[in-house]
């Protein structure tokens, strides 16, 4: 049997009991969603509260462990939990999916428990094997076990671009991707062996490696040809309604359509997303022939088919409720949002070289609400405006900031984007910047060679300032922060968070968050706080329109004049069938079952 003949068996297996696939994936997603996450970031949060650690991250973890040894290993007992959902998870869908393929006419909470007796295969060497076996699924894992944390380990847009600028480690990066998708294929029978014929998990890995010895492109072609289908069957679904609102865009009644055609949409892609959570689980299941054996004997046990019919039939209504109110939500005011624009690095676009003068007065023109900017301390304890910790990029010179006094630093030209400038003291800067009565939002930038005294001059220097300017400070460093906020207590501080994965328990006025790792549970956290969500680096319309949607507080950009459209246009009240257009290109993945809602 081909590629194409077995997506079609696929299909045609999952159109014949979706009922029953939709009922599993919407019980288990619940279960999830409603449950498991809410409870496991409350946790979270109440570890680092009553352990007086206001974040875990990379540059504070070894404090942690050496000072709060409790925290981390309850930190640890909650990793431990997640990855035995995950693992869960699988046994649920797994055990689900094969009882409705082979007809088994198990009960549902007999699966349940079966997957809870399948936790015992997690023993030290099989927990260890499957963390590493959980990293390989993810990007499968995202559209069949639906937890938004594991979709989470992913490598941040700041270091794909950032990786765009290093050719080799870009190479590697594809390569190691590369060798992650091969043995993906390989163990693509691990958790089937394991969860449905009750095998070690090592046992389980071995024998999938023998299974796929020589099959590599058999498997990975039959994976690739059901997620091509699935994924054109969405597309297809969001093109005709599209079209259907683009029509009805003419009338009078164009305000009802677009609730009904959000809402029709809305359950079809409920439909097509237990659809394609079924094929891959079935192509785990059954990777060579979905069809049940033939000669088996069904439970003869006496089914409770109006206790089904009930719990669909409630489920059904509750999610009808919430899609026309989604649908009426979005349609009629989603997207109409104000947040703070702010340009990055004092640019727009390239027209001037970053944290330059010239280029801060021509992107004042533009009424940002700040303009961000970075400073180091430099070798005679001033400050000067710059980015990278070494010179070279910009001014040819392979030095530090540290290195150099502020003198030799100013008489330096930088050189970026065809332009050229002085490189500029943070006075003079600050001085363009209140003459042009543009606010800031000033990046401390410490390194290990910085005074220790640093923070204290900083602020004693220029925090009345910066406060009556109405600018706000930034950074990396839990610790400059902290100190900024008992020598100026005054000026806003917002902690940078390169990875969100724990939301921080801190005094801060914000957070900078890397916006691809930005979710909403951070931002609901953050304002229920009365801190600010500040998303960073958003460059392209599609991430522009997710920090609308997400109603994140401030937006920086390297691109300002098309972050200030972007709001101008959603904020004009776009046709209904462009409202339509961008939900299905843009904000479809924020509204998945398997999103955080």
């Amino acid at each position: 049997m081909n590629a194409f003949s077995y997506t079609a068996q696929v299909l045609r297996e999952f159109t014949r009991r979706w009922g029953s696939y939709l009922l599993l994936a919407a019980v288990v997603t619940g279960i999830t969603d409603l449950v498991f996450l809410p409870v496991l970031r409350w946790l979270a949060s109440l570890i680092l509260t009553y352990g007086q650690v206001p974040y875990v991250a990379y540059d504070n973890i070894a404090a942690v462990a050496r000072s709060k040894p409790l925290v981390l290993l309850a930190l640890f007992v909650l990793l431990i939990l997640l990855l035995a959902f995950v693992y869960l998870q699988f046994a649920w869908l797994l055990g689900g999916v094969e009882n409705i393929r082979s007809r088994a006419s198990k009960s549902f909470r007999a699966v349940m428990l079966e997957g809870v007796r399948d936790l015992r295969h997690l023993r030290i060497s099989g927990f260890l094997f499957f963390t590493a076996y959980a990293l390989l699924i993810v990007p499968f894992a995202e559209g069949v076990v639906g937890s938004s944390l594991l979709t989470k380990v992913q490598i941040p847009t700041f270091i794909m671009d950032w990786l765009q600028t290093k050719p080799l480690l870009a190479v590697a990066v594809f390569c190691f991707y590369l060798l992650m998708a091969y043995l993906g294929i390989r163990w693509l029978r691990v958790l089937p062996n394991t969860i449905l014929n009750d095998t070690q998990l090592h046992i389980a890995a071995r024998k999938s490696w023998a299974e796929t010895r020589g099959h590599f492109w058999y498997y990975a072609w039959r994976a690739i040809v059901v997620s091509a289908v699935c994924g054109l069957l969405a597309i297809i679904w969001a093109q005709l309604w599209i079209g259907v609102q683009t029509l009805a865009d003419h009338y009078s009644f164009a305000g009802v359509s677009a609730v009904i055609t959000m809402s029709v949409f809305l359950i079809g892609k409920m439909f097509l997303w237990g659809m394609s959570s079924t094929a891959y689980l079935l192509f785990l299941a059954a990777p060579d022939n979905v069809q049940a054996h033939q000669g088996f004997v069904a439970d003869s046990r006496p089914r409770h088919h109006w206790l089904r019919r009930v719990a669909v039939g409630f489920i059904g209504l509750i999610a009808l409720l919430l899609i026309a109110t989604f649908g009426g939500a979005y349609m009629f005011g989603a997207l109409n949002s104000n947040p703070l624009t702010i340009s990055h690095r004092g640019v727009d676009n390239g027209n001037g070289v970053q944290n330059t003068i010239p280029a801060l007065v021509k992107t004042s023109r533009e009424h940002p609400d700040y303009v961000e900017m970075d400073l180091h301390e430099t070798k005679d304890k001033q400050f000067v405006v710059m980015h990278d910790s070494n010179l070279k990029a910009l001014t040819g010179v392979d030095k530090t900031p540290r290195e150099l006094t502020l003198k030799q630093l100013t008489a330096l030209t930088a050189r970026e984007n065809g332009h050229h400038a002085q490189v500029a003291s943070f006075d003079d800067y600050l001085r363009v910047a209140e003459q042009h009565k543009q606010k800031l939002l000033v990046e401390l930038k410490p390194t290990s060679a910085d005074s220790a005294d640093m923070v204290q001059r900083f602020a004693r220097r220029y925090s009345e300032r910066l406060a009556a300017d109405g600018s706000w400070v930034h950074s990396l460093s839990y610790k400059t922060l902290t100190q900024l906020h008992k020598d100026a207590p005054r000026v806003k501080r917002s902690f940078i968070i390169p990875y969100s994965l724990i939301t921080p328990q801190t005094n801060m006025s914000a957070y900078t968050v890397e916006e691809s790792t930005m979710d909403d549970s951070l931002i609901d956290s953050a304002h229920q706080h009365h801190q600010k969500v500040l998303a960073w680096t958003v460059n392209t319309t599609d991430d522009m329109n997710k920090m609308l949607f997400y109603e994140v507080d401030g937006i920086i950009t390297d691109n300002l004049a098309q972050l200030k459209t972007t709001i101008k246009e959603n904020n004009d009240q776009p046709s209904y069938a462009d409202r339509l257009r961008l939900f299905t290109t843009t904000l479809d993945d924020f509204s998945s079952p398997t999103a955080e809602n």
